[in-house]
């Protein structure tokens, strides 16, 4: 009996830690892609740019992201809601260096209309790319459509 209960114990305890690590995989980068999102709806364009992975930071200078950001930003107004849409957890990426990356997926509406002229609607689809860097997720690309 003692034996059985040890047993029954110990897979308690592995199924508690696969969830919650299953868990974690999904909620961390969901995490610090919102964070990092919060900077852009806050207008910080230079604390997200600090805050994104080397990568991030060797595919566009900061001027340029600066400028870029804020020019859509600035069409589209403040995020009115955000809701995630999914969460994927890859080893590699498709013309990224090799590592382990998040794409989370958030259905997004701002208060305008875009600037392109082909988007008529206030809701968007933004992904946000994260790369598993130093201990961190950290913001590789970040696409909004």
């Amino acid at each position: 009996m003692k034996g059985a209960l040890s047993s029954l114990t110990a897979l308690t305890v592995g199924a508690i830690l696969a969830v919650s690590s299953a868990r974690a995989a999904t909620e961390e980068p969901t995490s610090s892609a919102w964070q990092w999102l919060e900077l852009l709806d806050h207008g910080k364009y230079a604390q997200s740019y600090a805050e994104g992975s080397a990568l991030f930071r060797a595919r566009i200078s900061e001027r340029s992201w600066e400028s870029k950001v804020a020019i859509f930003h600035d069409a589209v107004g403040e995020i009115v809601w955000r809701d995630v849409l999914g969460v994927s957890s890859l080893a590699d990426l498709e013309g990224m260096p090799r590592g382990q990356y998040a794409v989370v997926h958030y259905k997004s509406k701002f208060a305008h209309t875009a600037p392109d002229k082909s988007q008529t609607k206030s809701e968007h689809q933004e992904t946000v790319t994260l790369l598993w860097e130093n201990g961190l997720w950290r913001v590789a690309t970040y696409d909004i459509k």
